[in-house]
């Protein structure tokens, strides 16, 4: 799928958690919450697709990256007090580099389109979440945007290597699309009716 797509599969499935609220494992209190909780399925939707330079996430992470590094080096040269909040959360910020660095360096829809990836997102979020006190309702948003970007890559004719590095072998949809065709936009317009249906059915009695 394009950005777009998945932005579109992302934001259907974060709609979907926040209609099904009270089924799931979730607490939003209020539209800022809700709002806030989309923007990180939108965000987790894209993360996937880190490992090309060439995708809408990828062209801002790698720059980002390389300043933030940067900055770092900058810090314990100039002012090494600075560094301080680094060495308290040292465990935290050493998992997010060293996973940013390896999506880096590997090649596109394999890592970051398996379920192993899925776990390790996981892990992750559950360390910050002891370091930064992150809610654990963002977590389930980001988890869902992460799952929703590889559920919208298997529907596509490229498929997913879901069991990756166990194996190599891509998974798919019966009923695939190619990437970037007519069908695809068909299917991005259908989830945006989607979402405004279950939009609408939340707010209005039926």
């Amino acid at each position: 799928m394009m950005a777009k797509g998945h932005q579109a599969m992302g934001l259907t499935w974060g709609v979907a958690a926040v209609t099904f609220e009270r089924w799931l494992p979730l607490d939003l209190n209020g539209v800022p919450e809700t709002l806030l909780f989309l923007t990180v399925v939108l965000i987790g939707a894209l993360l996937p697709d880190v490992d090309s330079k060439q995708s809408k996430i990828g062209r801002y992470v790698y720059p980002i990256f390389a300043g933030v590094v940067a900055l770092i080096v900058i810090g314990a040269i100039w002012r090494p007090d600075m560094l301080a909040i680094f060495t308290e959360q040292r465990t935290s910020f050493l998992l997010i580099g060293m996973g940013l660095i390896l999506l880096m360096l590997t090649s596109h829809r394999t890592w970051t389109h398996s379920l192993v990836f899925v776990v390790i997102v996981g892990v992750v979020l559950t360390t910050l979440q002891t370091s930064f006190d992150i809610s654990e309702t963002l977590q389930y948003g980001f988890l869902i945007g992460v799952v929703s970007h590889i559920f919208g890559d298997y529907l596509t004719k490229q498929g997913v290597p879901l069991l990756y590095p166990l194996s190599q072998k891509k998974f798919k949809f019966i009923l695939s699309f190619k990437t970037g065709s007519p069908v695809e936009n068909v299917v991005v317009m259908g989830l945006v009716g989607l979402c405004v249906w279950m939009l609408a059915s939340s707010v209005m009695p039926f």
